[in-house]
């Protein structure tokens, strides 16, 4: 008898310990374990940043530069001229150099007036003042010929000073081979494939240029010339009008002349897409065969542990934009899921929290927030009727999140399938009082269907800071656009999605355990490649692009000394420095070499400076 109470009184004990250990479980996973999950210091610096920006408050109070501005020559009459110049315009304003633009078929150019030239039309509009020009370079200016021209007379009177020994017609050609590093960090690297077109002049050059980059069958594409006291910075091809090449530009113009120094936004970014979101059932051929597991335990078990190792190895931090549903309702009301959907965005959530990642907003479903009915059937989608229902469909979503996250305050939205117009974007800053950042993309697409970005402050107050490539695996052309983006304005930004795996052409169909291979190999290249540059989340780097955007920036060199004053409210913003001279005493700033002849500035403090050898 008294060995069955012991008895009882163990299955008792055991029964007692079962239950606390599922109250233990059931306590981690609940949204009371994130009530301590903040980030009310960020939103509060970004909205402090936003209501300076939109009060123009900063840049106003910056000296009036003594420098000259840089004068962008193009003709409105010549449709590449004009495709360059508005391209360069954008580059120099994030370079925050001043400049003014002269219209070559309404007015002559003036090069007294003038830093240096960037001349964007044919030499030929500018004929008559080469002996101008040329009395300019000679004596300490600078000249950027920005493309190429079948050779005409003023072209003939002018090319042995760009450095041209013989010439031949315009041929179409494809590719680069960087013989410099004009990219930074770029010497030696080998763009194939019709992504870099140009129609370029097959030229000799003489032994005094300096080669800066060739066509793939080695013909000169860049290079500079000394000439007398100053400077040709010459491109010869046709492709500055695009995006992808805004580094060759911000190169080209930081090499042109000595001690050149620019502002960039130093950030590495990674979204992952769709993730949190309901994860789909059932089994998958090539997941099956390699791990016997279905989809969800897949991903459970195998990619996100995986996901976190790469994040720890390669320091980055996820921003992880989550989606309620892949329904399809675009008329409200809208329902929230159950309890177990609802588990497993606090699950997955709280480790990319705890990670240092940040949680964004993708939609209360995957239905993109724009009404044009032609662009919706492209992408299989339902038009929205309403304003009104996007914004009952957001205010879902963020009461939804609420939910997992109490006290974490959403800041970051990125569109489904990369499109939103202006009656959605309307809906998201109506419906979410704490949006920061619009994550969209940055390279255009050939059927303008994308939301296509630069890194700006809207007038609603909502910054757009759009992503520049995605993927598992490296391509030329992602490597292209990353180099462009890094060299310009010191941007990484990137997007996956959980599913690319399991569709055919953004996982190639490959194996888990190869996909993760390219993946790895693709942050170890980005990390070899930059090692500089700062891994944030999507809101921490809003506060600094915001910040820089309406910081400005005025240079001045007095003796050997390199002096810069910015208007930033941060503690702490970067530049890149061109110089080939030893640098010697710092104030309010530290610098690390990256390249051969380009350093990384961290400035502390709104005037800093620096010593320049001889």
């Amino acid at each position: 008898m008294k060995r069955d109470v012991k008895l009882q009184k163990k299955v008792y004990i055991i029964l007692l310990f079962v239950l606390l250990l599922a109250g233990v479980s059931q306590l981690t996973r609940s949204k009371l374990v994130l009530t301590s999950t903040v980030n009310e210091q960020t939103h509060e610096q970004y909205q402090a940043i936003k209501e300076d920006y939109l009060a123009m408050n900063l840049e106003q109070s910056l000296p009036a530069s003594t420098h000259q501005d840089y004068c962008l020559a193009y003709d409105s009459e010549d449709e590449l001229s004009v495709r360059i110049k508005d391209n360069t315009e954008r580059v120099l304003g994030y370079m925050q150099q001043p400049y003014s633009t002269i219209d070559l078929d309404a007015t002559s150019l003036q090069v007294q007036n003038c830093q240096a030239v960037l001349l964007t039309a044919s030499v030929d509009s500018v004929e008559y003042e080469i002996p101008a020009i040329l009395d300019f370079i000679e004596n300490g200016g600078y000249l950027f010929w920005m493309r190429s021209d079948n050779p005409s007379d003023a072209f003939i009177n002018i090319h042995r000073k760009l450095g041209i020994v013989n010439f031949e017609y315009l041929q179409g050609k494809y590719g680069i081979t960087l013989t410099s590093n004009v990219l930074i960090n770029q010497a030696g690297a080998r763009y194939e494939g019709d992504f870099i077109y140009n129609d370029v002049l097959p030229v000799e050059l003489d032994e005094e240029v300096e080669l800066l980059a060739t066509t793939t069958d080695q013909n000169p594409l860049m290079w500079r010339k000394q000439f007398g006291e100053g400077a040709f910075m010459v491109f010869n091809g046709s492709n500055l009008s695009g995006k992808d090449a805004r580094g060759l530009i911000a190169g080209g113009i930081s090499l042109l002349a000595p001690d050149y120094i620019y502002p960039i936004f130093n950030t590495k970014l990674f979204y992952i897409d769709d993730f949190p979101a309901p994860i789909p059932q059932g089994i998958d051929a090539l997941i099956y065969q390699e791990y016997k597991m279905d989809i969800p335990t897949f991903f459970h078990d195998i990619w996100w542990p995986q996901m976190l190792k790469a994040a720890s190895n390669f320091n980055v931090k996820y921003t992880a934009v989550a989606i309620q549903t892949y329904g399809d309702q675009v008329k409200q009301p809208f329902t929230s899921l159950g309890d177990e959907e609802l588990h497993n965005v606090i699950r997955y959530g709280r480790e990319v929290l705890k990670s240092g990642g940040e949680i964004g907003v993708h939609g209360y479903n995957h239905q993109s927030l724009q009404m044009n009915q032609e662009i919706a059937d492209y992408f299989g989608y339902k038009r929205w009727e309403t304003i009104e229902d996007m914004e009952v469909s957001i205010e879902t979503m963020l009461n939804y999140l609420e939910q997992a996250f109490p006290r974490y305050s959403m800041m970051s939205y990125v569109p489904p399938s990369n499109v939103l117009d202006s009656e959605g974007r309307r809906a998201l800053v109506s419906a979410w009082p704490n949006l920061a950042v619009i994550a969209s993309l940055y390279m255009p697409d050939q059927f303008n269907r994308s939301y296509v970005q630069e890194f700006e402050m809207g007038e609603d107050g909502v910054l757009d800071m759009p992503r520049t490539t995605s993927g598992y695996f490296d391509t030329d052309y992602n490597r292209w656009v990353e180099a462009n983006a890094i060299s310009s304005i010191g941007v990484f930004s990137h997007f996956i999605h959980p599913d690319d795996l399991l569709d055919e052409e953004r996982g190639r169909r490959q194996t888990w355990k190869s996909l993760y291979e390219d993946f790895e190999e693709l942050l170890t290249r980005l990390h070899t490649t930059y090692p500089w540059l700062r891994s944030l989340t999507s809101s921490e780097a809003a506060i600094s692009v915001a910040d820089q955007l309406q910081s400005g920036m005025v240079v001045s060199k007095e003796g050997n000394t390199l002096q810069v004053t910015t208007a930033t409210t941060l503690d702490e913003h970067y530049f890149i420095l061109r110089t080939d001279k030893k640098i010697g005493n710092m104030q309010h700033c530290t610098i690390q070499k990256i390249d051969k002849g380009v350093f990384l500035v961290k400035a502390t403090s709104n005037d800093f400076s620096m010593e320049l050898g001889r």
